[in-house]
Order: C-alpha cells, then sequence, then structure tokens
C-alpha cells in the first residue's frame, strides 16, 4: 500500500495549516510513519484527511494498493482521536463492547488482561485516570478490524511504563498492517517508521 499527496493544502479559516504539501508513504518500506512538525502545523488536521473525516483544499490525496487505487471510505480505517472520545458513565468493558460489536466478551476480556488489572473491568471511566483512559481508547482502536490505524498523540498521559506495554501491543497486532501516527515524544520501541515532515 501507498499514500500519495500532491500540492497539498489545508486551510483553517484564514490560517494556512500547510500549502504545496506533497509526501509519498510507501508501506512496503515502513509498515510505521510518523508525522512530525510543530503545534499548529496541522498534523491532526492531516491525520483527520488520511481517515476521510476532512478534505485537502486543493491537491490530491491516492491510496494505492498495488496498481490501483482506491477512493477514500473503500477500507476500513480505525483511528485514535486526541481525545480519548469514552463514554464516562459506563464501565471499560461497556465501552468496548459497544464499540465493537463484532467481537465476543471472552475476546474483549483476554485484550483487556493487557492493559487492566480484572477489578478495573466493571469500573465506570469517569473514576480512570487520564492514563487509564487513553490505554482504553487505544485498544478500542486497535481491536477494531481495521485496514490502517491512525494514531494522534498516542503516549499523552502515559508513564514510560504503560508506553512500553503500548507499543509492544501494537507491535505483537500490527500484522504488517500500516499504522500512522503523530506524536511530540520519540516512541521507545518503535524503531523503523518513515518520517513525514509538516
Amino acid at each position: 500500500m501507498e499514500i500519495r499527496i500532491e500540492n497539498g493544502e489545508k486551510r483553517f479559516g484564514e490560517k494556512v495549516l500547510f500549502s504545496n504539501f506533497s509526501c509519498q508513504m510507501d508501506f512496503h518500506k515502513h509498515s510505521l510513519y510518523r508525522i512530525s512538525g510543530e503545534s499548529g502545523k496541522g498534523k491532526t488536521s492531516l491525520l483527520r484527511i488520511l481517515a476521510s473525516l476532512e478534505k485537502l483544499d486543493r491537491g490530491e490525496l491516492q491510496f494505492l494498493f498495488g496498481e490501483a487505487a482506491r477512493g477514500e471510505g473503500s477500507f476500513k480505517v480505525s483511528m485514535l482521536f486526541q481525545e480519548n472520545r469514552l463514554l464516562e458513565k459506563c464501565s471499560a468493558l461497556e465501552n468496548l463492547q459497544i464499540a465493537l460489536p463484532m467481537l465476543s466478551k471472552k475476546e474483549i476480556l483476554t485484550e483487556m488482561t493487557v492493559f487492566f488489572e480484572e477489578e478495573d473491568f466493571r469500573k465506570k471511566v469517569e473514576k480512570y485516570s487520564g492514563g487509564m483512559k487513553r490505554r482504553l481508547s487505544f485498544l478500542r482502536a486497535m481491536l477494531f478490524p481495521f485496514d490502517f490505524l491512525l494514531l494522534d498523540e498516542p503516549f499523552t498521559g502515559l508513564d514510560k511504563a504503560n508506553r512500553k506495554i503500548m507499543e509492544e501491543y501494537l507491535l505483537s497486532h500490527q500484522r504488517k498492517r500500516p499504522v500512522i501516527f503523530a506524536s511530540h515524544e520519540n516512541p521507545l520501541l518503535w524503531k523503523d517508521y518513515g518520517t513525514i515532515a509538516l
């Protein structure tokens, strides 16, 4: 799979986030790509464009699978947003069951043991710390049967130990599927990734 952007431009009102931006992400070379850039340069907007949640104001975006180009929406995208977007009055287990109806309760509980103590499974999310909410949001994104994965500031609120758990989990469950992440922090375990600078 390849993603190509040619002469892309994105505006937010009168502000130009990026202009004349071109890049190529070849996932045969790297299964992970990092989007780097200063705050306000459009990293989140670029991820949202790749997820078909926003459009380029100018330029062309192509998703290439082999020799064929596919349009937006023709494959499954999973995204971890900057905001956790959880149901605070529901338990962690209920949050995952609602978002992932294709998975059995047993399957979900098995994966939850990687990130949480059993006593936390049925605890309301409003009782969770910021780091626990981030891990739950990450797990939800990972368990969706995606064709490619987008992660926006995935390490927010996590200590070093939990960052390692998150990174190890992705590496063991990625199965060579494309992953694009935006982060101000350098990964601890993800080493072989391409970089796209805004």
